[in-house]
């Protein structure tokens, strides 16, 4: 660091004078690493004989490589992990598959001396985990060609960050083919597809065909090849006015809206009441016989849909109850499901019992009530009662962290005039706000009685 001044002729450079007066001395390059079996890593470092009597902080810093062997060329940029005041620290989040490099710099109110070389590099002596089950696997799309075979558009979600980065994906899909003889025949087809790829097309389908769709996730550590656990998917496709469509059940098991189908309890040990709309949910009331066994101490239920009419794929949801019925919220619309009861008993645990049911569509639900129903993917709808007019809103909840908590909605709706467009919307001129609790995912504003060709703005 020098200083220059101009002096006529040129410029004239000094160099400052204790440039580093009180400023720390660098800790030692060498750095201790300490593998804990909880898969911690400690690292510890000791300072030189320092001139400060100020406090002095260090900051640590890490970059990292994948594969086999170290390397620096292929290193991310360095990332500050720690600040601490003491002369170690742990990591929890090392990753089996990584070369990592630390290098560590004192700090007080003087300044730094700046960070100590790169340290030796250092890896986990764990194995990496095999990557994770594939998650949010569905159908997005389903297109006829010309020669009347289907393709359908596979998506799922990528995994955040595996301890080995995805190198492909496998994709396997069966169904049945009717044969002379009594026992039908199982078809199945494989294919792969990029690991950075979130997608995969299916040609040559059958039309009016039931699938089953599997997928892995394969990763390689040296010679060895990790896998994952499937994700599977069942989807059904049909030809319907030219399009081809991914529906509930086949021609003879389709969906009747709330009718008899829906309406009948079946004659057995579960037996399921009618799906209902409270609470801004689906709802349905599954009871059992109580044979009055005092070792019975609770039930055990699980339910999840088999199939659905949009394809969406949920897992199994669970609850435990000691009466004889439960009721399952916050039904999927259009899905055949299938609820399982466990009797626990106080020894052993007794045999299942299982029953499946259908819930109806949306506009079947919305059609039977004069209350207005939000249906999946729509986001506003308006309606004209007496003159004055309703606008109702639909949102989803975004994804917070664990340690954060949402517990109400504040929703504004203003007006739109010459005299207010150019303002932003909290400072406009007609405008009204609600606070809603943290469960209502929808609004009705009434307007109260505004033409209808006034503009509205609302925000969430």
């Amino acid at each position: 660091m020098k200083k220059c001044c101009s002096n006529g002729c040129g410029h004239t450079c000094q160099l400052p004078k204790n440039l580093f007066k009180g400023v720390p001395l660098k800790p030692r390059k060498e750095l201790v690493f300490l593998e804990q079996p909880s898969g911690q890593l400690e690292i510890r470092w000791s300072s030189k004989f320092n001139i400060s009597v100020e406090p002095v902080l260090y900051v640590v810093q890490r970059r990292w490589n994948y594969g086999i062997h170290p390397s620096e060329d292929d290193a991310s940029e360095w990332q500050t992990v720690a600040q601490t005041a003491e002369e170690r620290i742990q990591l929890a989040d090392i990753r089996a598959s990584r070369w990592y490099q630390f290098r560590v710099a004192a700090v007080n109110v003087h300044g730094t001396r700046g960070f100590t070389a790169p340290s030796k590099h250092f890896r986990s002596s764990r194995d990496p985990s095999a990557p994770p089950r594939p998650t949010s696997l569905r159908v997005s799309n389903v297109t006829l060609g010309d020669e009347g075979l289907v393709t359908a558009r596979l998506n799922w979600t990528l995994p955040e960050e595996p301890d080995i980065p995805i190198h492909h994906y496998k994709v396997f899909w069966s169904w049945t083919v009717p044969t002379k003889s009594m026992v039908p025949s199982k078809k199945k087809r494989r294919k792969t597809t990029n690991g950075a790829q979130s997608w995969v097309d299916l040609e040559g389908l059958q039309q009016n065909s039931s699938y089953t769709v599997e997928l892995q996730a394969v990763t390689y550590w040296g010679q060895v090849r990790l896998k994952s656990s499937k994700a599977s998917l069942h989807f059904y496709t049909t030809q319907n006015n030219e399009s081809v469509r991914s529906v509930l059940k086949s021609k003879k098991e389709e969906m009747s809206p709330l009718g008899s189908t829906l309406a009948k309890r079946p004659s057995g040990p579960l037996e399921v009441g009618t799906p209902f709309y409270q609470d801004g949910q689906l709802q349905v009331r599954v009871y059992w016989k109580n044979r009055g066994d005092p070792t019975v101490s609770r039930y055990h239920v699980q339910w999840m849909p088999e199939y659905c009419s949009h394809n969406e794929t949920r897992g199994p949801e669970k609850s435990v109850t000691q009466d004889n019925y439960i009721n399952l919220p916050g039904l999927l619309f259009s899905c055949k499901y299938k609820v399982t009861v466990h009797m626990l008993k106080s020894k052993r645990r007794s045999k299942d019992e299982s029953t499946t049911f259908l819930t109806p569509s949306c506009a079947t639900i919305r059609s039977k009530t004069h209350k207005h129903i939000p249906c999946p993917g729509e986001g506003a709808s308006f309606s004209i009662i007496e003159g004055n007019i309703t606008g109702n809103f639909l949102w989803r909840v975004s994804k917070v962290a664990p340690h954060q908590q949402i517990t109400g909605f504040q929703v504004t709706w203003a007006e739109i005039t010459t005299e207010s467009r150019q303002n932003s919307l909290p400072n406009s001129i007609i405008s009204q706000s609600q606070i809603l609790h943290q469960i209502i995912t929808c609004l009705s504003c009434p307007t109260c009685g505004h033409p209808p060709t006034t503009d509205w703005r609302c925000r969430s």
